[in-house]
């Protein structure tokens, strides 16, 4: 996809730069500190390379869904991501105003000198951000002259907006519209792989839902060699195979989602041998189940033999794509097959490639983030557009 970058601008000297990022950072639910900083890092490159090119930034970022309740909506302002973007770029970051859009922020932009940063108020703090609302897009356009979309992991969210409406706004305008360093970095990684990847081809998938992940698995199908799965979709296999799976809820709709993928299991598709189970009134209490799971067990993670068996397989792999722990990682107790997962990875030979959202949390978690090729910012997009899907946020950027 031929689209523009920040490198295509020319001269920013001087211009006010809007950018939309992707800092819907997870937060404590009690205190609103942030837990995870990683969307906040994965601007930097793009920022810091505009205001080097003397540009002036305007950021622009949803947080959570905002219920109304001000109470709680609270803890969904921006003033913590604007100190903590502060402190990562060793420079003051100014919010714009109490709003979204309005005088004040208009008045705060028109004084950020070159090199300035300020960031807008939760874009979902304006009932227009999400209905692609014409008139709140100019204005959020008229607060700068380039609009750069940086913010992969909101890519597929068509009705925003901040990703559609507003750079349309700007094309409306006459105003240079540019994906950042890191939306660059996605497409180009991401296109690759399923354009000309490395073969051997594996991909491990793990997750909860086999029905939310159908169209991507049915695209990972036609290309790759291997498909091992983990996570509770595994017990969802388990029971459209008609094995007992103890004391797992598994939805109707999921196991037929499953049922349709039966016939690849054996050939394409890998379950796991074994499972890590735990009492579903007592988590202490943990048994390893090879076949059917006994009655009041819960699968928590993958067995050891089946960690085991996809270690040996990534090996062999020339590029390996990973979505979804395949285990409960937040309980240390059964975080050993994700753990495993992203070890094996991080010392195969292979090209690399972490799809986004909890894998990526839990591959930096477990310290392998830094040896993979590419853990990608996006979960929800990266799975929509491995599945071929087009874009309207992409579509309104310029071509070269």
């Amino acid at each position: 996809m031929a689209k523009k970058t920040i490198a295509d601008l020319g001269d920013l000297k001087g211009k006010k730069v809007l950018i939309r990022v992707d800092f819907n950072v997870p937060l404590d639910k009690t205190t609103g500190e942030i837990k995870n900083d990683r969307r906040i890092r994965g601007a930097l490159p793009t920022i810091q390379a505009l205001l080097k090119a003397g540009a002036s930034i305007i950021a622009m970022s949803h947080l959570g869904r905002p219920s109304g309740d001000p109470v709680k909506d609270k803890l969904l302002l921006k003033d913590r991501v604007a100190t903590r973007l502060g402190e990562l770029l060793g420079l003051p970051v100014s919010k714009a105003g109490s709003t979204v859009v309005g005088p004040d922020v208009t008045a705060a932009v028109a004084k950020l000198p070159p090199g300035g940063v300020t960031i807008l108020e939760n874009v979902r703090f304006d009932a227009r951000e999400q209905k692609n609302d014409p008139e709140f897009a100019a204005a959020l356009a008229d607060l700068a002259d380039v609009y750069v979309n940086d913010a992969f992991g909101t890519c597929h969210n068509d009705k925003d907006a901040s990703m559609v409406a507003v750079p349309a706004a700007f094309k409306a305008a006459g105003k240079p519209r540019a994906v950042g360093l890191l939306v660059a970095k996605e497409l180009e990684i991401i296109e690759g792989l399923m354009g000309h990847p490395k073969q051997p081809l594996f991909a491990v998938m793990g997750g909860a839902k086999v029905s939310d992940k159908i169209a991507f698995i049915n695209a990972l199908l036609k290309k790759v060699d291997h498909l091992l799965i983990g996570g509770k979709m595994t017990y969802t296999f388990m029971k459209a195979q008609g094995v007992d799976v103890g004391a797992m809820k598994i939805d109707d709709a999921e196991v037929a989602a499953a049922k349709a993928l039966l016939p690849h299991v054996g050939a394409k598709i890998t379950l796991p041998v074994d499972s890590l189970c735990a009492k579903s009134d007592d988590l202490s209490s943990t048994k390893v189940f090879e076949g059917p799971i006994g009655a009041g067990y819960e699968g928590v993670d993958i067995g050891p033999k089946t960690l085991a068996l996809y270690a040996e397989k990534i090996k062999t792999a020339a590029t390996v794509i990973w979505n979804g722990p395949v285990g409960w990682f937040e309980k240390p107790a059964f975080s050993a097959g994700t753990k495993g997962v992203a070890a094996a990875m991080a010392e195969s030979h292979a090209v690399t490639v972490v799809g986004g959202g909890e894998t990526a949390e839990a591959v930096e978690q477990f310290g392998y983030d830094a040896k993979m090729t590419h853990v990608s910012t996006g979960g929800g997009a990266f799975l929509a557009y491995v599945e071929g899907k087009k874009f309207a946020s992409l579509a309104q950027i310029d071509d070269k």
